[in-house]
Parts: C-alpha cells; sequence; structure tokens
C-alpha cells in the first residue's frame, strides 16, 4: 500500500510538470521610434530600425532566462544577417518572472539597396541632407501611418524565434511579428 501511495506521488509531480507553455510572450505596442540613418558617404538611407517590444513571463518555478533570439525576415533583401533583432529589459535582467517583463528592441532592415524604399522615404532623406544630420527618429505612429505599404510589402511576413533556457533545456517560441498594431 506505501508503495502504490509512492508511485501515485511520484506520478503526480510528474505529471504536473510540463515543458508546454513554460514561457508566454505577447508583442505589445512599443513605445520606441523608427530610426532612420545615412550610408558613411550620405549618398542614400543605409538602415531603417523598426521597434519591437514583447511582454514576457514564465509560467513554472524554474529559474529561466531569455538568451537570444532568431530572426527570419521576409524580405531576404532587407536582412541585415546576424544582427537583424535585439532585445533587452530596461533593468538589463534577463531571467523571467511569474510576472510580465517587458522586453524593448528593434529590427534592423538594410535598405540602401532597394530603390522603391528609397524614392517613399526620400522626404526623410532630404530632411537629413538639410539638417546636415546621419540619423532621424520617426514616430512610430507617423511612420505606421505614412507607410503601410512599405509595412504590408517588405516587413509583413517576418518572424522571431525566442530562446529561452533553464540551465537544462531550450525551450524555444515561434512567434509571427507584427507591425500594424
Amino acid at each position: 500500500m506505501v508503495r502504490i501511495i509512492q508511485i501515485l506521488i511520484v506520478l503526480f509531480f510528474v505529471g504536473c510538470v510540463s515543458n508546454r507553455d513554460v514561457v508566454l510572450v505577447k508583442q505589445i505596442k512599443s513605445t520606441n521610434s523608427i530610426v532612420l540613418r545615412l550610408k558613411k558617404d550620405k549618398s542614400s538611407i543605409f538602415s531603417l530600425s523598426y521597434p519591437l517590444s514583447f511582454k514576457i513571463r514564465k509560467t513554472d518555478n524554474r529559474d529561466i532566462y531569455y538568451a537570444e533570439n532568431s530572426y527570419l525576415f521576409h524580405n531576404k533583401n532587407l536582412s541585415s544577417g546576424t544582427a537583424g533583432c535585439y532585445l533587452m529589459t530596461c533593468d538589463e535582467d534577463n531571467y523571467l518572472t511569474s510576472s510580465y517583463k517587458v522586453f524593448n528592441g528593434s529590427t534592423l532592415y538594410i535598405i540602401d539597396k532597394n530603390d522603391t524604399l528609397q524614392k517613399k522615404l526620400s522626404g526623410y532623406f532630404n530632411k537629413m541632407i538639410n539638417e546636415k544630420k546621419d540619423t532621424i527618429h520617426v514616430s512610430l505612429k507617423e511612420f505606421n501611418s505614412n507607410f503601410k505599404n512599405i509595412i504590408n510589402n517588405f516587413f509583413e511576413g517576418d518572424s522571431i524565434f525566442l530562446h529561452f533556457h533553464d540551465h537544462k533545456k531550450w525551450h524555444n517560441i515561434p512567434l509571427r511579428v507584427y507591425f500594424n498594431q
């Protein structure tokens, strides 16, 4: 009888520990700006940095931390390679808690060889040249309302894999990235 109770207790605890949904992630609207940067020779806009924000929390008692991500560009011609996306917390502590923690970052698009994007963003290019600036910040609201066609044709379809670790196992969370929030 004692042996049966021990087996039931072990089964109960093993059955309650699941590797599913160890981490919950929600993309939220970012409060940061779009950043446009000129090429060194100031002949065109080199890059567009689009802000991303996520709320992340753990669902069990394990020590779980955010390690890195893999960003998958829908439009590979705009890919910035290995530096595609970075995320970090305000306190720079990547360990998750049972409460949501906000991770802010951005995705870097290399746009200097895309004539369509250069033409659509020429107003910002001219402003940077006239003001002798190599960088300009554009509010997310302004960009999203004025350039829905850029978002729909060049950015929509991007995905991100968020990689978490609990000191024993990797937990990879795939997400579609949303731009029109």
